[in-house]
């Protein structure tokens, strides 16, 4: 099935939720860290491209930042002062 054989309802879900997950991927992260969101933003969509072109468009995700990478970015800035 693909996704448009989906009904519109469950595609604004799917959307809605997709939203709040790039916001707090792209957006929350960097700016809890420390980091630029542009640049959270342009890398997510440069690994994502590739990634769809590496596959062949056969696996349909969206790559992005995690809320796993905070207490290491937090500790190697403390510890090593990294921009």
């Amino acid at each position: 099935m693909s996704h448009t054989d989906e009904p519109l309802g469950q595609q604004v879900l799917a959307g809605a939720q997709m939203l709040f997950v790039a916001f707090g991927a792209l957006v929350l992260m960097p700016l809890i860290t420390g980091m630029d969101p542009n640049v959270a933003l342009f890398t997510a969509g440069l690994g994502t491209l590739l990634f769809q072109i590496v596959t062949r468009r056969q696996v349909p995700v969206f790559l992005a930042s995690s809320f796993a990478f905070i207490a290491p970015i937090i500790a190697a800035k403390g510890e090593f002062g990294l921009p």
